[in-house]
């Protein structure tokens, strides 16, 4: 199948009267600067359901690798930069199948991602892009060492929030929400549930929206983490809000585990 029929083929899926069954997504990932300190990218798959990947960036024609001896997954190329994803079966609810993408230029980390099978959701469209740092990360970075250095009482929420739990070891919160024009600052807090419990580490933020043609947009936040200390770690994430976007979500990742999305708190504040 061509990639410009593949395309015609998506509209028409997107297009048709809503059934009883899985929401069917368009996303955007941005790639995180270092895809190997990170947990995977998670694509949802479903039998029946193709799922067209497509890369900013060419990659090599000996570029996909699934797992020795797996035969559920088929990857098409329909282009130097795009691939069909077939799955014959949906995937057992928990499992979850690597795969990994060589992309150019020659050197670069190779992007991880893992299958998945979600009930409620099934991806149909994923363009997979890189971005160049902000003139204004120095800045935000600055401003994000200031905030770690201010005692949580002169900067909080009324309300703090939890944003991601670990039974039994971590409990993480958002403490305080900063906006500036389009950038915000979050603070926020990981403590360990138990003495002697070994410390969760927060590997990356990822933030999620959804853009005016309904377009998941999902980015890596910029992250400035304080100096680990015995009941836990304080952190300062940033990152600049897309125009005509709406109802920001974060999830914070440890370690080889992804976090769950959730809404920011202190989002009603006003923001030009």
């Amino acid at each position: 199948m061509r990639s410009a029929s593949w395309l015609l083929f998506l509209s028409l899926l997107l297009s048709a009267p809503a059934a009883a069954g899985p929401s069917l997504r368009v996303r955007t990932l941005v790639v995180p600067a270092r895809p190997g300190e990170v947990p995977p990218l998670a694509l949802h798959v479903a039998c029946g359901v193709p799922t067209l990947l497509e890369f900013e960036a060419p990659l090599r024609p000996s570029a996909p690798r699934l797992p020795v001896g797996e035969a559920r997954i088929r990857l098409v190329p329909l282009g130097p930069s795009s691939w069909l994803l077939l799955s014959t079966t949906s995937l057992l609810e928990g499992e979850q199948v690597p795969l990994t993408l060589e992309a150019e230029p020659a050197g670069a980390e190779p992007l991880r991602f893992t299958l998945v099978t979600r009930r409620a959701q099934v991806d149909v469209r994923v363009r997979v892009v890189r971005t160049d740092p902000s003139t204004g990360d120095d800045a935000a970075q600055a401003l994000a060492l200031h905030l770690l250095a201010t005692p949580p009482s002169r900067v909080a929420l009324d309300w703090p929030r939890e944003v991601a739990r670990d039974p039994g070891h971590t409990r993480a919160r958002v403490e305080s929400v900063l906006w500036m024009g389009p950038r915000f600052f979050a603070t926020a807090s990981a403590k360990n549930g138990q003495e002697g419990a070994p410390p969760w580490r927060l590997a990356q933020v990822r933030l999620r929206t959804t853009l005016a043609d309904g377009t998941l947009l999902e980015w890596p936040a910029q992250l400035v983490s304080g100096a680990p200390e015995a009941r836990g770690q304080r952190h300062v994430f940033t990152s600049l809000l897309p125009e005509d976007t709406s109802h920001l979500e974060v999830a914070l990742d440890g370690e080889g585990t992804p976090g769950n999305f959730r809404p920011l708190p202190g989002q009603e504040a006003p923001r030009p």
